[in-house]
């Protein structure tokens, strides 16, 4: 796929103990978990961090992922996206947050194909967006752009100035037969349910 797929480790992650770039579910380090599920789906992989984590993850560069320090700091997951979008060599992107566990190759393509003649395809579950699993063409940079310098850092609040895509959840429930896809690990108690996922659940494919 002539596209580039985006994980953001940049954030703060301030209601887990330790660094979620680097968090492990059933043994192995989510960010690892990914980048084998999207292994040959997109034609560049890039890893957006802060300068310490850029440094600490710099041995993924030989698995043929560029770790690039986010260029928007401090801006949280919306300065993540538009980190991504400028460092992108692609029209296409899939942006993914580090701490999702459960990704599903097939699910990703599909978000994929839903960005055609759209600027963002985004899943919409029962919970509401899930902008952190989406598909954003480079055009989004000066919308965002525009918002951040309005001060304005909530994510989905650009949506309304591009053309969107909603994916309805019933759309991706057919990838996520374990109910486990967005799943994504904001405190302890996640990790406990992800650990207890992984163990009930066919693993990470």
């Amino acid at each position: 796929m002539m596209a580039t797929g985006i994980i953001l480790a940049g954030g703060a992650g301030t209601r887990m103990p330790g660094d979620k770039a680097f968090m492990e579910v059933a043994g192995r380090r989510v960010i690892d978990i990914q980048l084998e599920i999207l292994d040959g789906l997109f034609g560049e992989m890039l890893i957006v961090a802060n300068t310490a984590r850029v440094k600490q993850l710099a041995a993924l560069d030989s698995r043929g992922v560029r770790v690039v320090e986010e260029p928007v700091g401090g801006k949280g997951p919306l300065g993540g996206i538009l980190s991504g979008l400028m460092l992108s060599g692609s029209e296409e992107n899939f942006v993914l947050a580090c701490d999702m566990p459960f990704i599903r190759r097939d699910a990703v393509q599909f978000v994929m194909e839903c960005l055609a003649g759209f600027q963002v395809a985004v899943p919409r579950t029962p919970g509401g967006l899930e902008p952190l699993h989406a598909a954003y063409n480079r055009s989004c940079q000066p919308v965002i752009s525009r918002q951040l310098d309005e001060g304005n850092l909530k994510v989905t609040d650009f949506y309304a100035r591009v053309a969107l895509c909603e994916i309805p959840w019933d759309e991706l429930k057919r990838f996520d037969h374990e109910g486990r896809l967005l799943l994504n690990i904001n405190s302890p108690e996640d990790m406990k349910r992800a650990a207890g996922m992984a163990e009930t659940g066919e693993m990470f494919r």
